[in-house]
């Protein structure tokens, strides 16, 4: 009689444990019944080069059971239904957001997917798509935009060169200085600029097509032909050209200094020596005891002028905490390799470490940053004498 009753209340365990869940998991959402900004049939004349930006804004939707609720825009042609749009992407905060931010260089971008040529105009339209979960809901309503794009480059040059008399490579094109793509259509290169002219170039044999930087009204148009003065006193100089929104940017290197974070203070300047390389030779290392050995943290910071005032910009290591480097030396890439987007002033954190083997106390030492566009990668580095 045990044996029976023990096999009957394993029987009811094992049909227990098997019987599925029969709870569901609630996707509901509503549409989004109102779209704000922009205004319905609202003209906008694209102009990427004064990077303009244009705010799509709409009433929120709702999860049923509360919780959040992502977004997604679309764009179709007029008389679509949006079941196949020619361009969709989430909203801000990675679709969280009711807004989604589109500079005029997207929206070009946007236009000429839609079948619109440099110089037209055309009218489009948007929607809003709610979702949770599987479920994506259309919004109650749609709006026509209207685009004109402006002038561009119907095909993104793949190099890009710098060269003139103004520049460190000289006026010959064999000479010129490449930059180094950023992404497609994007370009930048750090280098001394003296008195002269400069331009652009996206070959360095033949007859490469030419290209220059117009400061018009404020803004720094890129254009076809032409050359670009540069007057007054050398200066390091950081130069970005955008293909995407036809225009540019001009920012001078004031300074690199060498940050020990133990002593939150400067060691020293790091002199720019060309190519876009700025090298100190020479300092005795000296570190810090603490009660955990060698204070081995450091990093550097860059001081940079678009025109507007003195910006800190820190040149920091991948992450805010870097591994010990003991018996390291010589660095990883990836070790060397520097964090601009970070941008962090923590007296320790994001900083490099030394290889306390092979920088022993007293050592004399060169330090470099290595802004080279030709490089895989911009880095810092040092080097015992």
């Amino acid at each position: 009689m045990k044996h029976i009753l023990f096999l009957s209340v394993a029987l009811l365990l094992l049909f227990g444990a098997c019987k599925k869940d029969t709870r569901s998991i609630d996707l509901n959402v509503s549409a989004v019944e109102a779209l704000y900004t922009p205004a319905d049939s609202q003209y906008i004349k694209l102009n990427p080069a004064a990077n303009l930006s244009q705010i799509f804004q709409w009433q929120q939707a709702h999860a049923e059971d509360g919780s959040l609720v992502l977004y997604e825009v679309a764009f179709d042609q007029v008389g679509g239904d949006f079941s196949h749009p020619f361009y969709s992407t989430v909203s801000d905060g990675k679709g969280v957001q009711n807004t989604l931010t589109l500079s005029h260089g997207d929206l070009s971008k946007i236009a000429q997917l839609g079948g619109s040529d440099f110089f037209q105009r055309k009218k489009f339209i948007w929607t809003v798509f709610s979702s949770k979960g599987t479920n994506r809901v259309k919004a109650k309503m749609s709006r026509v935009i209207d685009l004109e794009r402006p002038a561009g480059f119907a095909v993104l040059p793949a190099n890009i060169y710098l060269t003139g008399s103004a520049t460190e490579g000289g006026t010959s094109l064999s000479t010129a200085l490449q930059m180094k793509q950023t992404s497609s259509g994007e370009f930048e290169i750090y280098t001394k600029l003296t008195a002269g002219t400069y331009h652009f170039v996206d070959g360095i044999s033949g007859t490469p097509k030419q290209y220059y930087l117009n400061n018009s009204g404020g803004v720094m148009a890129l254009g076809e032909g032409g050359e670009t003065s540069f007057t007054g006193a050398d200066k390091v100089m950081r130069i970005r050209l955008s293909f995407n929104n036809v225009n540019g940017s001009l920012a001078e290197v004031k300074s690199i200094q060498f940050w020990y974070c133990n002593q939150g203070a400067f060691w020293f300047t790091l002199p720019y020596i060309g190519n876009g390389v700025w090298r100190y030779n020479g300092y005795k290392v000296t570190l810090d005891a603490v009660p955990w050995g060698l204070e081995d943290r450091y990093k550097y910071k860059m001081v940079i002028n678009d025109g507007t005032a003195d910006k800190d910009q820190w040149l920091n290591y991948s992450s805010g905490d870097s591994p010990g480097q003991d018996g390291q030396y010589p660095h990883t890439l990836a070790y060397k390799t520097i964090n601009f987007d970070a941008n962090n002033s923590s007296q320790f954190d994001w900083s490099w470490k030394f290889d306390k083997t092979y920088l022993t106390q007293g050592s004399i030492t060169d330090f470099w940053i290595s802004l080279k566009p030709t490089d895989p990668a911009y880095t810092e580095n040092y080097q015992k004498e």
